[in-house]
């Protein structure tokens, strides 16, 4: 049973044409982000500012709840960004933003007249709430497509001429062999998908032919991005089954790349 670890190596699982239009999505939403939390920085700041240097000059209460909404539709919009592949940092700060913007403008809270209390108390409402749903950064997302030809498992060399591009994703490929000691041996990489709410996923690798007897099986990955383990959950003369637990349930569609050696009995 071996972690997944750090790096995905060796045979890519999607085309090496890559995804061009996921890239500009991805690029789109980190300027949108990216602008949402300047604004709300910049805006927030200036309300500070402004409250520092005239603190007796308060803004009528009536506003109060508009700021706290633009200030909400600034961290929202970050919020939107960053589900297109935005980053993570800009929803922190359109919120720091908005902490800024609600702070200089309802404190200490107006509670003078019953429509100055109101305001107050919806103004900072919108605040909290804007504050309080705040998305986790996640880590479980698939990485982008490899650019690199493919090779095979362990190669770390040109794809060797005569060998043709994949016109399509990978999902598994394996070499049957005898080693240089005479064993019977299989080598290659199966593709596990895993659905968005799972948490465990299986692949079949068949042996054709089957082995003499049980053989050997060790399975491993170096998939970037998610906490599980794999494992050969079932290994028999004529296949195995590879096992992916994930420690949380997958937020979105998983590809995880398992090399898997098989050696028969010497």
């Amino acid at each position: 049973m071996t972690a997944l670890s750090s790096r995905r190596r060796g045979w890519p699982t999607h085309p090496p044409a890559g995804n061009g239009l996921a890239d500009v999505v991805a690029l789109l939403a980190t300027g949108l982000g990216g602008s949402a939390a300047v604004a709300a920085i910049a805006c927030g700041a200036v309300l500070v500012a402004r409250r520092l240097v005239l603190p007796a000059a308060e803004p009528a209460a009536a506003v109060l709840p508009g700021v706290a909404a633009a200030a909400a539709a600034l961290v929202a919009l970050a919020d939107v960004a960053f589900r297109l592949g935005g980053s993570w940092a800009a929803t922190v700060a359109a919120r720091v933003g908005t902490v800024l913007a609600v702070a200089a403008l309802a404190l200490p809270p107006r509670i003078g007249t019953w429509p100055d209390a109101v305001a107050t108390a919806l103004a900072v409402a919108i605040g909290a709430g804007a504050i309080a749903f705040a998305p986790r950064p996640t880590r479980a997302r698939p990485s982008r497509p490899a650019r690199r030809p493919p090779r095979p498992p362990g190669g770390r060399g040109r794809r060797p001429a005569g060998v043709e591009r994949l016109p399509g994703r990978l999902r598994q490929r394996f070499t049957r062999y005898d080693s240089t000691a005479g064993v019977d041996s299989l080598r290659g990489r199966i593709v596990v998908g895993v659905t968005a709410g799972s948490k465990t996923a299986h692949g079949h690798v068949g042996f054709c032919p089957a082995f003499a007897a049980t053989p050997s099986a060790e399975v491993s990955t170096d998939y970037d991005g998610v906490e599980a383990t794999v494992a050969a959950a079932e290994v028999l003369p004529w296949g195995l089954r590879v096992e992916v637990r994930l420690a949380e349930a997958a937020e979105e569609p998983l590809e995880i790349p398992v090399d898997v050696v098989v050696r028969g009995a010497g």
